[in-house]
């Protein structure tokens, strides 16, 4: 997925209320190696096209200067006087890790905790050992391929092994297990931050023997546009693909503006103006989401841009349909997005009529609500909700090779996945030599599986295999709106007797889930689980001893001869892990006692001892 595709869907989500936006990329099983300090994303500004104007959004980046700047100020009486200022390159982000001096391990940025171990790939092009001025070296990089080599090697269809665009070609090489050495001689490395001992250092001062080139300069807050302009020029004849530009306070201000839990308070991304083709409005298509809602899909005459062909764009909500007088002969302007339903930029050229909105739901018939924006189903047990919601609680369940359109036909009979699970284990035992009741052969065909087919196998496979379950993802797999871990986690506390902590949690979701009949589905489900001999695994009372100790952890173990957080606290049974902003929290055991996470800053501030995995002894 390329950077401007990102974009297009965390801004759709955001707009949706959606909390999948706080998780940083994707959680796979490959990511099992964690980085020492987390590979962070970077705040944004996009940049946007006006009527053929660029808007250089210089008042979004004069507030995030002057926070910055106000924020140095008061702790030491100077003004940032200049700033640093790099191409934002649209590659793919690694980490290059050395440990006194020995090269330990490469790794993709993964979800920014933990990523996938890719040192084979680069081990031939990267010195053994360097010389060394910290125990910790990571050199962040962002693994790219000059344009031209690609656009003569890889550009073309998917049909002919061939790749849309340079980054999803850099993305598949890093990805996949059976990589080819002639790729990867290919790529290159950029370093674009230097980290010893979890603080940053000046580019400059890499050690020459890795790379001799790096890409930074000096600016001004008030040459902010001209910085712009003049990387929006350079871009064209740039060996290398990029989306935007990078500006970053200098070094000996990091560490005391710090980081949030998403990003770096010291650094922002300006995006440029996405590429755009203008074509027409063909027809709207409708999906209903879980909650009800009916999203249009605006069907577009085919038009190729990025080098994809584009027949499908987001139409955001009914009433952006209705307000933008989107109709038969509406022309848009759509933006680069990859292999995404991309964005609508603007409305080039409106209809005198809109499509007319459909007023019952295409699902179970019911009459559509309309309050001007949102086009909604107000039946609970609607066959489309219910559909979305099984699909939902399938991938939070981790059922293999069960997706939406294998559960969709069991929304006719079962209200939520629990339901499927208790059918299918009445069903009689399935075996490889006993593949179930003759009920299976009657019913399950009925949902369009075979009966003693392959997918029949998969399908049974995947809810026999279900042996246990915490309560929060009970909780969750019921399909509640807008219900994440957080909550579920202390809505099972309180249902487990012990006390929970609702501090910033949503009021409105607090008090919806604990309506007498949904406390009772929820309970209801755990008993039906249970029944079914399937474990729930509930959170427990922590058993407090003189000895207990509680702590909290950051950074990674890793150097310290300990490959997990889980193996250090099991080497030391009375401690127990908690977050920094538990009134318990004794202890902050971290990887370095020059990191600058957000923790270290709240440990400091409440006078939380700070130890590290090397040096905490009981």
């Amino acid at each position: 997925m390329s950077d401007a595709a990102f974009d297009v869907l965390e801004k759709e989500l955001k707009e949706n209320g959606s909390k999948v936006v706080n998780q940083v990329g994707s959680k796979r099983k490959d990511f099992d190696f964690p980085h020492p300090n987390p590979m962070l994303s970077l705040a944004k500004i996009q940049t946007e096209s006006v009527d053929g104007v660029t808007n250089y959004q210089e008042d979004l980046f004069n507030k995030w200067f002057n926070k910055i700047d106000g924020i140095v100020f008061k702790s030491t009486g100077k003004h940032i006087d200049f700033l640093l200022g790099s191409p934002k390159f649209d590659g793919n982000g690694i980490n290059v890790i050395y440990v006194k001096g020995i090269l330990q391990s490469v790794l993709t940025r993964g979800d920014g905790k933990s990523g996938k171990d890719i040192t084979d790939r680069f081990k031939k092009y990267l010195p053994l050992e360097i010389e060394n001025d910290g125990d910790l070296l990571e050199i962040r990089c962002e693994c790219v391929i000059n344009q031209s080599v690609f656009d003569k090697k890889y550009l073309g269809s998917r049909e002919e092994g061939k790749y849309a665009n340079a980054r999803n070609f850099v993305a598949g090489v890093l990805g996949k297990d059976d990589y080819s050495l002639e790729k990867v001689n290919n790529l290159t490395l950029i370093p674009v931050a230097f980290i010893v001992n979890g603080n940053q250092r000046n580019l400059e001062l890499l050690p020459k023997d890795i790379f001799s080139e790096t890409y930074q300069l000096i600016t001004t807050p008030d040459l902010y546009t001209d910085l712009i302009k003049g990387m929006e020029k350079t871009r064209e004849s740039f060996p290398f693909p990029l989306d935007g530009v990078v500006i970053s306070a200098p070094y000996e201000y990091r560490g005391l503006l710090g980081e949030n839990e998403h990003d770096p308070e010291w650094s922002i991304s300006i995006k440029f103006v996405p590429d755009e083709v203008v074509t027409r409005v063909e027809g709207i298509e409708w999906n209903i989401s879980k909650t009800g809602e009916y999203t249009p899909v605006v069907l577009l005459n085919p038009v190729e841009l990025a080098g994809t062909i584009v027949k499908r764009a987001s139409g955001y909500n009914a009433g952006y349909i209705v307000n933008n007088h989107i109709g038969g002969d509406t022309f848009v302007s759509i933006a680069k997005a990859g292999d995404i339903i991309p964005e609508i930029q603007s409305i080039t050229v409106q209809s005198e009529r809109a499509f007319e909105l459909p007023t019952q739901c295409l699902h179970c018939g019911s009459t559509l609500d309309f309050d001007g924006i949102h086009l909604t189903c107000p039946n609970d047990i609607c066959y489309g909700k219910i559909a979305k919601k099984l699909a939902t609680a399938c991938a939070s369940l981790d059922l293999k090779n069960v997706g939406g359109k294998t559960i969709e036909p069991f929304a006719e009979d079962f209200k939520n996945i629990f339901e499927v699970l208790k059918w299918v284990r009445s069903e009689g035992e399935w075996t490889p030599t006993n593949k179930g009741s003759i009920r299976h052969l009657r019913s399950i065909e009925k949902y369009g599986i075979k009966y003693d087919s392959r997918s029949y196998e998969i399908f049974i496979n995947a809810f026999k295999s279900i042996k246990s379950l915490t309560y929060e993802q009970v909780i969750i797999s019921l399909g509640y709106d807008n219900v994440g871990k957080k909550l579920s986690a202390q809505i099972a506390r309180e249902h487990c007797g012990l006390i929970p902590d609702y501090t910033g949690l949503e009021r409105a979701l607090v008090t919806m889930l604990h309506d007498p009949d949904v406390e009772d589905a929820i309970k209801n489900a755990v008993k039906t689980l249970e029944k079914l001999g399937i474990l729930i695994d509930k959170p427990k009372k922590e058993m407090e001893t003189k000895d207990t100790i509680y702590v909290c952890m950051t950074g990674s173990p890793k150097i310290f001869g300990f490959p997990t957080k889980a193996e250090f606290i099991a080497k030391f049974p009375n401690l127990v892990d908690v977050e920094i902003t538990d009134k318990r929290c004794q202890y902050l055991i971290t990887d370095s006692y020059d990191s600058t996470s957000s923790k270290m800053k709240n440990a400091e501030k409440k006078g939380i001892t700070i130890k590290t995995y090397g040096d905490f002894k009981l």
